[in-house]
């Protein structure tokens, strides 16, 4: 009985019959779903009905702000990080990608805060940590960035992302052969990441191979036609 009404309340809330989609289905587009747009109607379904218990409902209120997030939405994603975050405030996760949505306008300092938070409650999140890291060297706070890709590497060696992360904290600390380091690490790692490229191609510029580095931005541009639109907001030019 519980179920047929759930799914009649969630069937009306996105104004489909019945029968045409199940309460399992809903939370599988809610929780799971690849798709943004499809993510957000199935969580919104599923907030609305409230029939959900309080966990259930912040992972619902997260991933509708991962889903608002994917698509450039970062105040509304807040907004739903906010009230994930009201409902359980030990989910480092949440605090996380929070910190990802704030670093995506700007607002560094607000970012660090988050990735602390994070941090507090899972000490061990090689993730976080690398957030951290790319947040401060954003921030103007790079030497303090390498400290947390380091400790990253160390939880998780090898990670591209990681990797690509201190090269940039390197690279604004003018460790040029540093960071063009970490960049070729990277790269051998995932070889088409075209932010790596781009910060390895501004490196090898800086450090005087204008050839080099002209190749590795022109590799950079071709696989993403704006990648120096987007390093320039990063305080990256060559």
């Amino acid at each position: 009985m519980v179920r047929t009404i759930l799914t009649c309340v969630l069937s009306a809330a996105l104004g489909i019959p019945v029968l045409a989609q199940n309460y399992e289905d809903l939370s599988k587009k809610c929780y799971e779903s690849g798709n943004p747009d499809q993510a957000i109607e199935a969580c919104s379904a599923v907030i609305k009905a409230g029939l959900v218990d309080r966990n259930d409902l912040a992972a619902a209120f997260k991933s509708r702000a991962n889903a608002y997030d994917d698509k450039g939405q970062y105040d509304r994603a807040i907004e739903d990080y906010d009230r994930a975050i009201a409902i359980n405030p030990n989910d480092a996760a949440a605090f996380n990608d929070r910190g990802t949505s704030y670093r995506a306008m700007g607002q560094y300092d607000r970012a660090i805060q988050d990735y602390d938070q994070a941090i507090r409650l899972m000490p061990n999140s090689a993730m976080a940590l690398n957030n951290r890291c790319f947040a401060k060297a954003l921030a103007d706070q790079p030497e303090q960035g390498l400290a947390d890709c380091n400790e990253s590497l160390r939880l998780r060696p090898g990670n591209a992302s990681t990797l690509a992360s201190r090269g940039f904290a390197n690279l604004r600390l003018k460790n040029y052969e540093a960071a063009i380091a970490d960049y070729d690490a990277a790269l051998r790692i995932s070889p088409g990441n075209p932010y790596a490229l781009f910060g390895r191609g501004t490196a090898k510029r800086l450090r005087g191979n204008l050839s080099g580095g002209d190749a590795d931005i022109a590799a950079a541009k071709a696989i993403k036609a704006d990648i120096a639109d987007e390093m320039a907001k990063l305080g990256v030019a060559p």
